[in-house]
């Protein structure tokens, strides 16, 4: 049986290999922190907000 925190980790992990098929495909290349950060929202532990706002903070300065 199926918990709700089980199939929204499926469908993240669904997501997310889609994702990176796409970007495989267009030649993109995943980098290791891209990795983790991926994996980090396939188990729940971080949002989408959280992994774009920690790319901005790693990019974009003020």
């Amino acid at each position: 049986m199926l918990t709700k925190s089980s199939s929204e980790s499926q469908v993240r992990q669904y997501n997310v290999s889609n994702a990176l098929a796409s970007a495989r495909i267009e030649g993109v290349i995943p980098t290791k922190q891209l990795e983790k950060n991926l994996t980090d929202y396939v188990s729940g532990k971080k949002s989408i907000t959280e992994l774009i706002e920690e790319t901005k903070q790693r990019f974009f300065t003020r």
